[in-house]
């Protein structure tokens, strides 16, 4: 059968539909620096080499999904926040926000679409997105990056701060969660005017081992549909949302709130994962990220990757990815074992 194409792959696999193939996401941020030899900070900063690396990278481990913007911490830098950027690794926040009700009366965001007003976001995301989508030659999805509205607000408050509040003060989190979430979607547009192909967030704090599924529905549901709706309103893209750790319980409220693929966690027993999704939300993952695709062989990697489409993708609904991002240090072959399983599975 002649390969579909890789937009047209997933797109197969968000509407549970069976092609030529199963999708595949390498999941990949920083790594694609590593793979290429160079350092991180030789690519977040300059969009051209961030987006050739991606590109290379994605082409080499047979993704359909490339992933240019290679540091997730960028956004808070231009808000004032103390983040440190090391040379080879992710930035990481030195300091908080927000402590009180008067920090987030206070707290301002930049327009995301005004250079001017953050010129960091704008060189490592905006302009590595236009670089990607101009180097681009294949119809591969570019992916924007966002934390999500309730692991945002963490990063601001600080996730243990923000988790004691629950219980001392929350009408407090609901009113930073109330003042983030309209930021979250204004970077959402913001990289799909410049080149992104769908909605990307990560809201790793809403997961079960955070908070409990009722307190997802209460602080985490709306912020999240909010961010959706109004980013659906003006683009026709699905939406992408990953959760660490235990999630089986939120699903059904994430295919309610408008998620149109969820990324899940390898410890997520991949079965029941398909139960609780149904027909209505695909699947990405969940092959274990250090214990395979950083530690395991070629071999255990495509067995297990056969054994995921064998478990949720026989009938479409799945993509195949780590159940979390791609450790810096993979190896090339592990990760290339992943994406030749999603094609090889179905010449057996």
């Amino acid at each position: 059968m002649k390969d579909m194409g890789h937009r047209t792959c997933v797109e197969c696999a968000l509407k549970h539909e069976i092609s030529n193939r199963t999708p595949v996401n390498n999941f990949a941020v920083v790594t694609s620096a590593r793979s290429a030899g160079i350092s991180v900070d030789d690519a977040r900063w300059h969009p051209e080499v961030s987006a050739k690396v991606s590109i290379d990278y994605a082409l080499k481990t047979h993704s359909d999904f490339v992933k240019p913007v290679l540091d997730s911490q960028i956004v808070f830098a231009d808000m004032g926040m103390d983040v440190r950027f090391p040379s080879d690794d992710y930035g990481f926040i030195k300091k908080h926000a927000v402590e009180t009700e008067e920090d987030i009366d206070g707290l301002a965001f930049f327009d995301p679409s005004k250079a001017k007003e953050c010129p960091q976001f704008t060189t490592g995301v905006v302009e590595a997105l236009k670089e990607t989508s101009k180097m681009l030659e294949e119809d591969l999805h570019i992916c924007g990056l966002s934390w999500g509205p309730f692991s945002t607000a963490g990063y601001l408050m600080g996730t243990e701060q923000m988790l004691m509040q629950f219980f001392m003060d929350p009408e407090i989190v609901q009113s930073l969660l109330k003042k983030v979430t309209p930021f979250i979607s204004a970077q959402e547009k913001v990289m799909i005017d410049a080149g992104a192909t769908l909605m990307w967030m990560a809201d790793p704090t809403s997961s079960e081992d955070m908070i409990s599924p009722d307190m997802f529905k209460e602080y985490s549901y709306d912020p999240i549909k909010t961010v959706i709706d109004d980013v659906k309103k003006n683009y026709d893209v699905p939406a992408f949302v990953h959760i660490c750790g235990r999630s089986l319980e939120i699903m059904p409220m994430l295919s309610e709130i408008g998620v149109d693929c969820f990324s899940f966690d390898h410890a997520v027993d991949i079965s029941k994962a398909r139960s609780k999704a149904g027909k209505k939300l695909a699947l990405m993952g969940n092959v274990d990220p250090v214990g395979l695709i950083l530690s395991g062989t070629p071999e255990q990697i495509t067995k297990e990757c056969y054994r995921c489409i064998d478990t949720a993708g026989r009938d479409g609904g799945l993509i195949l990815a780590p159940g979390c991002e791609t450790p810096q240090a993979s190896p090339d072959a592990n990760v290339i074992a992943m994406g030749r399983a999603g094609v090889d599975y179905w010449k057996q």
